[in-house]
């Protein structure tokens, strides 16, 4: 098995430092390489219709319809990872290490109560799961 060692990639763009900083900077990227976040939306429970919203740590990430998928780099270490579909929100902490690929399912789905809101106000009222899902696998 060959030796994995780290890369370098040398920067010496004056306009990713600052203005003629004239620095040189050298990245090390690990052989296990960067650490991503995806979010699908399969599941054959979801209610396939709708957009929710997904933030990363506060910061507004995406918009995820049915059937898509979302894939970002992020840091390694803890984060927060909150789905809203606009009346119901969810949120869930998760640790990466570096290298790793965490992946989530979100599901739109009708609350147990949908019929009844049906029935009354002609609207179904949704809930918003995120599951993790085992490494390597949707």
């Amino acid at each position: 098995m060959p030796v994995l060692r780290p890369l370098q990639r040398h920067r010496t763009n004056p306009g990713e430092l600052g203005e003629d900083s004239g620095v040189s900077v050298i990245d090390l990227v690990g052989p296990q390489g960067p650490s991503m976040l995806t979010v699908y939306r399969t599941s054959k429970d979801d209610v396939q219709d709708r957009q929710v919203y997904l933030y990363v740590d506060g910061e507004d990430w995406a918009t995820i319809f049915y059937g898509k998928d979302v894939t970002r780099e992020i840091a390694p270490g803890r984060h927060v990872l909150k789905a809203n579909n606009t009346l119901v929100r969810t949120s869930v902490e998760f640790d990466v290490k570096p290298g790793e690929h965490v992946r989530f399912q979100c599901i739109n789905k009708p609350h147990w109560t949908a019929m009844m809101f049906m029935a009354f106000l002609g609207a179904a009222f949704l809930t918003v799961r995120l599951e993790r899902l085992p490494a390597g696998g949707e």
